[in-house]
């Protein structure tokens, strides 16, 4: 029985030495292989009010991504005409619809889509000055995983910072069994103040969800919500994106 002691210690101690979770999550995502060529349909729907009046909006693209960078191969969005050129020689069509010649087009570094297609990047350059708050097991999906709670850094320079009064930037992200990220959400909220008596207030939630397809990491969903008012005035926006492997 005094011989089970020491090694209940010993197994004890290996567990509190064990890396955190916010340290497995940068572990595994500095981990991942050169991202294979995929291609992916992304859906964004965005919804904004400002003083009573919404504007909405629907964009679908096809884009391909891969080693050597990422491409639109269709848009919804009409291509913008050429200075001196009409709509058809621009490659756009009127109400949407396929990009001309988009699969031929110049590769774009990532583009406008780097989050949903390389999630793991701009991760990793908000988890740099994490701090891990708390961490707990749990299930997610029907799956056991380790939610974190983090204190994210808001990347403000000093201008920036010198007007605020109030700021707070909280994220939660479920990490799987593998160290992954399943699932996060960020909550961010400022108040600030311009000029001499006006204040500026913004609060924004962002849920997304991530998926493993072809050996690498890719958005699922995500949705963004964004209220605040400014110089008396109010404002909101919602954002929608869905993401899906195509053939």
């Amino acid at each position: 029985m005094r011989r089970a002691l020491p090694v209940a210690v010993l197994a004890l101690c290996g567990s509190l030495l064990r890396a955190d979770g916010l340290a497995d999550l940068k572990a595994a995502l500095k981990g991942l292989p050169q991202p294979a060529k995929v291609k992916v349909r992304i859906e964004e729907d965005s919804q904004e009010r400002e003083e009573g009046k919404d504007r909405t909006e629907h964009r679908t693209v096809v884009v391909e991504d891969g080693p050597d960078g990422s491409r639109i191969l269709e848009d919804s969005r009409p291509a913008p005409a050429q200075a001196g050129q009409g709509e058809a020689k621009s490659g756009g069509k009127k109400g949407g619809g396929k990009k001309e010649g988009g699969a031929k087009g110049p590769v774009k570094r990532n583009g406008d889509f780097r989050d949903a297609l390389r999630p793991s990047e701009g991760l990793l350059e908000q988890l740099e000055k994490a701090r891990l708050l708390e961490e707990k097991a749990e299930t997610r999906d029907g799956r056991p995983a380790r939610r974190l709670k983090l204190a994210m850094d808001l990347d403000l320079d000093a201008e920036a910072r010198s007007h605020l009064k109030q700021a707070n930037h909280e994220a939660t992200v479920w990490i799987g069994q593998d160290g992954l990220p399943m699932a996060m959400t960020h909550r961010i909220e400022m108040k600030a103040r311009v000029l001499l008596f006006a204040s500026v207030w913004t609060k924004i939630e962002i849920q997304r969800r991530f998926q493993w397809h072809q050996n690498r990491l890719l958005l699922l969903d995500e949705q963004a919500d964004v209220q605040g008012a400014a110089l008396g005035k109010t404002f909101s926006a919602k954002d929608t994106t869905r993401c899906t492997p195509q053939p």
